[in-house]
Formats: structure tokens, C-alpha cells, sequence
């Protein structure tokens, strides 16, 4: 079958016939208005077709020929047309073709084409029939290339995906409203869901949406859009939702004015942010800036920052209030820091600085003097922020008001001093006590020297010499003197006035010393000392002669404790040791024991049971033990007498 160009083109050259000549004017209107067919269906991408199912011959306009890619001298058939559908429209295709050729109805469709470079396009087909010829059913119709219409669709389908998604991550909602009757015009899904209404619902939701504004934020809100219709302006505000499970959401609405052409606001678009969560971050944030301010004042802690490139610094309110300022009168410079610092101090501050200007740490101390002629101490600790140069382009720091700490320091040292004095006065009142005891202990190696001396002079004088005799009565001296030696050792390192000095220590060591040196009194009273000392016991850093005080102080209470007890008389000395648990010792007597009913008091100062005491001796050893981490306590022993017990931590 013919295309139809080539149809009108025989037309056009058939010889005319006397009567049936077609006047030249009319060929070229003709000639032209055809011109101006194909030109239109071109620019438009719309061709033409003819179809006659039941010869099966098809008529393409040259638009189609170009839709379908085919070349005009190509003989246009339904099976030439289904190799171009897309393989997944070819079924619907086929139907539609088979339906229409069977009923002779029209029919409007759209499928895919796949063209020979693999492009796609779209394509929408309308057709007509004609019922009433000869020779059967006839459709004419139009192939329209609709690929860009449908690609821009799709394109719009994206960006309104992307649209609500954007709207949904961000929890903005959007819509648009006619002032005339304030009805809504368009509600996004967004808007929706932050109202809590379903999409389903439609624009009717848009009256229910007052009733969820909270009760508070109706009238102020209906203020803001009245006078933006007023003003023919934007409307800008924020306002509570209420949801039916009694979630409250704060919002923040945006209104744009839609104008007439005569200048009336006809309608709004606005957008609409649902800002809980940066309320609440917000009311977070004051709360922890609540605490932060209050956690300041409470410990005495300002902060503050310096800017280097813009010269600002930054002060918290505790910083004004700790250097002497009103924060809402005052503003924070260097100068009017530098004014507060003491004139001495001043230069160590800038040496500070200099080393932040290298981007060290540090941590310093100062003096300041506040109006009323008041010193402070503070100390400070800065820190240097870098940029990604490493070139300190801030510092941030805190200043701590240390004042009392100052002062308590010195209360302490005081008390210490205090407390190294009493101790030695205890010592030398019970070294006092003890002169004649100790007298004895001394006297001892003293006398037994003397004893060696004359033995050795008696070897030497005699007839014949006894060398060997002489020189082992000598030895016998040198160990007699040297014990005695040790013995006023120990008592001057009891009675000297010095600071303390702590080294590690072997703990039974001074048990033994300490029994030595009381000997004299144990012996007076017919004590049996007995003693089990745990070998190999760890090394303790402690300051020896606060340990010797320490346990002189334990075994005498117990040695007085058993002055006048009928009885038994023993004083028990223990020391051990458990793995990764401190050292304990303990001196156990079977004397009277404690006070009956004052039994937690002895410890406390100036509390005694004996006429001539002092209360300090028990306050003193709790202090010796407590100052090297450890703890002393007091236990009553079965059927008599009271134990005093102790730990000490060890080095390993």
C-alpha cells in the first residue's frame, strides 16, 4: 500500500480532464495547506495514520515515519510496529490492535518504543473509526511523541519525592490558603503528620488543625495573620500543637503573601517546621547552663575564653562575681583583668601567656586584689585552640577561687606542726616515766662493759699473759658499748624535733627495738611479753620514729592496763600479712580493758581514765596511723584485757 504522500503526488500528475481540471491557485493552496500539515505535526511531534483492519493496509503522515524511525519508502505494517514496541507493552499492544480490529471501537492508548540505538520513548495513540464505508471499518487517528512530557513528569514525580522526603527528614510541612474564606488550597504530607492527621483526610483537616493549637497560641496567632493581611506582608511565628495523647510539639510557621493584580492578598503559601526536638535541646541546654552556673558558684569556678583574632573575651558569670565584678555593668577586657591582679604576680601572667602563644597547656597561680583591699589566690588552667595550621587562634580556661583551700592549707600545717609538738611532749612525759627504766636498760651494757674491763686488764696483768683471753673480753666491750650506744640512740631519735621523714621500713624490726626499750618497765611489773611476728613480711613506707612513738604509746597503755591485775600478766605482740591486703599488727594485753560505756571515746582528745593523763596519746597514734593510710581501732579480748589493732599499706 501507498503512503499517502505518494498518493497525492499521482493525484497531482494524473492529466486533467475537460471539465475536471483543478484551477492552478487551488493546487497551490492545496500544495501549501498540506506544507503547513507536516510542518505543524513536526513541530509538534504529533503524526497521522490511517488503518484499515480488514485489508490490513496502513497509512504513516512522515511525522510517524519519523516517530517509529523508519524510512518513508518502508511499507508500514502492524508487524513492523510491534518490533519497535518495548518487549513489556508488546502483549497490550497486541491487544489493543486484535480488540479494535474485532469491535470497531475506538481506542486511545500508550506504550514504550524501543529505537535502534536503545533509547526509549514514549508514545500516545488516539484513533477513530469510520463505520459507514464500503469496503468496512476504516480508523484514522494520531501518534503523538510524548517522551519529554513524560520524562518531565517523571522528573516532577522526583522532585516532589525528593520534595516530602526532604519535608519528612527535615519535619517541614507545607500548604498554601485563601484568605477570603481561610480555607485550604494544598497540605503537604508533612503537614499531616505533624498535626497528627491522617493524608486520607484531605483538606478538611485544615479546620480540625485550631483545635489542636494549643488554647494559649490561638488568639496571638490569629493576630499574626490578620495583620499580615492588613500590611500585604509575611508572617513569621511559632505556636504549641496539643496531639490527642497529650504530646505537645512546638512549631514555626513561615507565611508568604500571594498578591491580585489589583494588589489584594488573594492567598498565603507557607511552610511549617516542626521544632520540638530543638525546644527541647534548647530547654536541655538552659537547664545544663543552669547547672553548669549553679555547679560554679557552688565550687568557687569561672570560665573563660580569648579570642585572638576578633580581641574578645569571654567571662562567665562566676569569673565576674570571683574577681569582684557586676556582669551586667562590667565588660571583660585583659585590661580589666590585669587591674585585679596583684602588681607582683603580674609577670609570671605574662610568661603564662607566652607559652599559650607556642600552644602549651598551663597551669597557674595568682593573687588578686579586690576593692576592699581583700587578697584572693586563684589558680587557672588554660588551653590553646588550633586551627587546622596549628596556629592558636583561641584559649579557653577556668579560674578557681582557692582562697579557703589557701587558708585550710595553713589551718593544717598549723594543726601539724601543733600535732608534732604534742607528740613530742608525749614522747618526753613518757620518756619522764620512764628514766629509771630506762636508766636500768642503759645501765646494763654499761655495767657488763666494766665487768669485760676488768677481766681483761686481770688476763693482761698476769704472769703469763692470756692474749686471747684478754682479746675476747675487749670484743665482749666493743658489743657492750655498742648496745648501749643504740639504746640512747633510740631515745634521742625519741626525743628530737624534726620534720618527717618517711622510708621504707622493716615493721618487726621496730617491734623488736620497741621491746628492748621497755624492757625495764615489762620486767618491773612481772610482764611476759610474747610476740608473733609473720616472716618475710612486705617493706612499709613510714617515718620510723612516728612508728616507735606509735607502739611505745600501745605497749605502755597496755603494761599500765595491768599494773594492778591479779593475775597472769602478758602483753602480745602480732604482725601479718594476707596477699594484695594491707599489713596489720596488734597489741593485746590481759588488763583491765576499756571503759565501760566510754568505749568509743578513747580515742578522742584529752579523754582519760588515768588521774595523771593527757588524753593526747591515743588521739596522737589514731593521727601517726591515719597520716600514713592506714586505720588503728580498739577491741575488748576474752575473758580480760583490750586489743588495739592497725594496718598499714605496704610497698610489695
Amino acid at each position: 500500500m501507498a503512503a499517502k504522500g505518494d498518493e497525492d503526488e499521482l493525484l497531482a500528475s494524473a492529466p486533467r480532464q475537460k471539465g475536471n481540471r483543478i484551477p492552478a491557485a487551488r493546487r497551490r493552496a492545496e500544495r501549501r495547506s498540506e506544507a503547513y500539515f507536516a510542518e505543524a505535526q513536526r513541530l509538534s511531534h504529533t503524526g497521522s495514520f490511517g488503518w484499515q483492519p480488514s485489508t490490513g493496509e496502513i497509512i504513516w503522515s512522515e511525522e510517524t515515519f519519523r516517530i517509529f524511525q523508519y524510512d518513508p519508502s518502508t511499507t508500514p505494517t502492524v508487524e513492523l510496529l510491534l518490533q519497535r514496541v518495548h518487549p513489556e507493552d508488546a502483549a497490550f499492544v497486541e491487544q489493543t490492535i486484535a480488540r479494535a480490529a474485532q469491535d470497531g471501537k475506538d481506542f486511545d492508548h500508550e506504550y514504550r518504543l524501543v529505537m535502534r540505538d536503545g533509547s526509549v520513548k514514549y508514545i500516545h495513540v488516539v484513533a477513530h473509526a469510520l463505520g459507514d464505508r464500503s469496503d468496512g471499518i476504516e480508523f484514522v487517528g494520531a501518534v503523538m511523541d510524548v517522551t519529554a512530557v513524560r520524562r518531565t513528569e517523571e522528573a516532577l514525580r522526583r522532585s516532589e519525592n525528593y520534595l516530602a522526603e526532604a519535608q519528612k527528614l527535615t519535619h517541614t510541612g507545607s500548604g498554601a490558603w485563601r484568605v477570603a474564606d481561610r480555607d485550604a488550597l494544598y497540605l503537604s504530607e508533612e503537614w499531616y503528620r505533624i498535626y497528627g492527621f491522617d493524608p486520607e483526610e484531605g483538606l478538611s483537616a485544615w479546620e480540625k488543625r485550631l483545635q489542636r493549637m494549643h488554647p494559649e497560641d490561638r488568639g496571638p496567632w490569629r493576630e499574626i495573620t490578620d495583620r499580615a493581611i492588613r500590611e500585604r506582608s509575611d508572617y513569621e511565628g511559632e505556636h504549641r500543637i496539643l496531639l490527642p495523647d497529650g504530646t505537645v510539639k512546638y512549631t514555626h510557621t513561615v507565611g508568604h503573601p500571594v498578591l491580585s493584580a489589583s494588589g489584594d492578598v488573594e492567598q498565603f503559601v507557607c511552610t511549617m517546621m516542626d521544632i520540638t526536638e530543638r525546644k527541647q535541646a534548647e530547654e536541655a541546654l538552659r537547664q545544663s547552663e543552669s547547672y553548669l552556673a549553679e555547679a560554679q558558684r557552688l565550687s568557687h569556678t569561672g570560665s573563660w575564653a580569648w579570642n585572638i583574632g576578633a580581641k574578645r573575651l569571654f567571662w562567665s558569670v562566676e569569673t565576674f562575681q570571683l574577681f569582684g565584678f557586676d556582669p551586667n555593668t562590667t565588660t571583660a577586657t585583659p585590661e580589666t583583668f590585669l587591674g585585679r591582679v596583684h602588681p607582683d604576680d603580674r609577670g609570671s601572667i605574662e610568661l603564662v601567656e607566652t607559652e599559650l602563644y607556642k600552644g602549651n597547656d598551663a597551669e597557674y597561680s595568682y593573687r588578686i586584689i579586690l576593692p576592699d583591699g581583700s587578697i584572693k589566690y586563684i589558680t587557672s588552667v588554660a588551653h590553646p585552640i588550633l586551627n587546622d595550621s596549628g596556629q592558636v587562634i583561641e584559649f579557653v580556661g577556668t579560674v578557681i577561687d582557692v582562697t579557703e583551700r589557701k587558708k585550710a592549707e595553713e589551718a593544717r600545717e598549723a594543726l601539724r606542726e601543733t600535732q608534732a609538738a604534742l607528740a613530742r611532749v608525749s614522747r618526753v612525759n613518757t620518756m619522764g616515766e620512764l628514766t629509771a627504766s630506762l636508766a636500768h636498760e642503759v645501765n646494763q651494757p654499761i655495767a657488763a662493759a666494766s665487768t669485760n674491763a676488768n677481766t681483761c686488764l686481770r688476763w693482761l696483768a698476769a704472769d703469763t699473759p692470756n692474749i686471747e683471753e684478754a682479746r675476747a673480753a675487749a670484743m665482749r666491750i666493743v658489743t657492750d658499748v655498742k648496745r648501749a650506744g643504740e639504746i640512747i640512740s633510740r631515745i634521742r631519735q625519741l626525743f628530737q624535733k624534726g620534720s618527717s621523714e618517711r622510708e621504707f621500713v622493716d615493721i618487726n624490726e621496730i617491734i623488736r627495738e620497741m621491746i628492748v626499750l621497755l624492757r625495764g618497765e615489762t620486767t618491773r611489773y612481772n610482764i611476759i611479753v610474747r610476740t608473733d611476728l609473720a616472716a618475710d613480711l612486705p617493706r612499709v613506707m613510714a617515718d620510723r620514729v612516728q612508728l616507735q612513738q606509735l607502739l611505745m604509746n600501745l605497749m605502755i597503755n597496755g603494761v599500765e592496763a595491768m599494773k594492778a591485775v591479779d593475775g597472769p600478766r602478758e602483753l602480745s605482740i602480732k604482725s601479718q600479712s594476707a596477699q594484695d591486703a594491707p599489713l596489720m599488727l596488734s597489741v593485746s594485753d590481759t588488763g583491765v580493758g576499756l571503759p565501760q560505756h566510754q568505749a568509743d571515746q578513747i580515742f578522742n582528745p584529752f579523754f582519760t581514765t588515768k588521774g595523771d593523763g593527757t588524753g593526747m596519746g591515743l588521739r596522737i597514734s589514731r593521727s601517726i596511723i591515719e597520716s600514713h593510710g592506714g586505720r588503728l581501732w580498739a577491741a575488748v579480748n576474752s575473758p580480760r584485757g583490750a586489743s588495739f589493732c592497725f594496718t598499714l599499706p605496704h610497698q610489695g
